[in-house]
């Protein structure tokens, strides 16, 4: 099995293991049950788990983290829910439509808690924000479509925009349809393309230059990349080979704006996202709600970030109106 736990869980383990050695005989059956949270994350550790394992340390809750990685391949959530049940984890923490769907489809007796997961309802995983009437419940990151071409608006004027997804991801498929509505509402053209599959039915990273020529030969003015799991991991290629067309990118993430040439985006921060995550987690492991109990919510408040290199190799330097308001990175 791959994604064995990270350096720091194994330290926070270890180090639980160590002090309960060093405590009397009678201590041990007086330490009350320390919560067990297993983590299985899409494609390794983000910014999310370290704000969610920071607000633990921050607000003094004490927890166990286990953590996984699917690598991608989210065939192999099974053998790791075998893995969670063993473990005896208190909560099973996902991250990504992906790694959330698969853990969902099952019955589990472990209450999930997803975050990273752009629609929740357009996947199938709940009927309603306010409640899951299930045994889940989590945190959306995505700024809801209105939103995200008001800030292309803000920024300038484009009648043509691009956009490219990954078909096998629901969560991809949704954002470009969201986005198809709100920029042909707008009077723009909207143009979209899939990335190729190959033999095996998985989208190739190599046909993504080829996919953005095509985009900026049919006149596209910017490039929209939404929550697209397999995009985020190619990111580099994407946003550099984009770059040297002279395409801007939108990024409706902030992982490709901060370790990516994406030029801007109105994004919900991953620490923040990480945050809200474990205060929900919180209330399901220290104050015994039920995940069905708990809405399933968005950070209040998003960042508008403009990657001022990029801005400058493009010539396309954000508005004063935009600069009043934006992270410049």
């Amino acid at each position: 099995m791959r994604g064995n736990a990270s350096p720091l869980t194994r330290r926070r383990l270890l180090g639980a293991a160590a002090c309960l050695a060093a405590l009397p005989a009678w201590a041990h059956h007086a330490r009350p049950h320390i919560p067990r949270v297993y983590m299985i994350l899409f494609r390794g550790e983000t910014a999310v788990e370290a704000g969610f394992q920071q607000w633990f340390a921050d607000n003094r809750y004490e927890a166990e983290f286990l953590v996984r990685s699917v690598d991608m391949d989210a065939s192999r959530v099974p053998g790791l829910l075998d893995e969670a049940r063993t473990w005896h984890a208190d909560l099973i923490y996902t991250w990504g439509t992906p790694v959330t769907m698969e853990v969902a489809q099952r019955e589990f007796e472990i209450p999930i808690l997803f975050t990273m997961v752009s629609a929740p309802i357009a996947a199938g995983l709940v009927r309603s924000m306010a409640s899951s009437q299930r045994n889940l419940t989590g945190v959306s990151h995505v700024v809801p479509a209105p939103q995200q071409m008001n800030a292309i608006r803000n920024y300038r004027r484009f009648e043509r925009i691009g956009a490219i997804f990954n078909p096998n991801e629901v969560n991809a498929r949704v954002a470009v349809r969201e986005m198809r509505t709100e920029v042909e509402r707008s009077g723009a053209e909207f143009i979209c393309r899939p990335v190729p599959l190959d033999d095996a039915g998985q989208p190739r990273a190599d046909a993504i230059p080829g996919v953005l020529r095509q985009l900026a030969e049919l006149g596209a003015q910017l490039l929209y990349m939404g929550p697209d799991s397999f995009l985020a991991t190619h990111r580099l290629l994407l946003t550099e080979t984009a770059l040297a067309m002279g395409l801007p990118v939108y990024s409706a993430a902030e992982v490709a704006l901060r370790d990516g040439r994406a030029l801007f985006g109105l994004v919900a921060g991953y620490a923040k996202v990480g945050r809200l995550t474990a205060h929900k987690a919180a209330q399901i492991l220290y104050h015994r709600a039920k995940p069905a109990a708990i809405p399933i919510e968005t950070p209040g408040s998003y960042s508008y970030l403009v990657n001022m290199d990029v801005a400058r190799q493009l010539n396309m330097m954000p508005p004063a109106r935009v600069l009043q308001i934006a992270e410049q990175l």
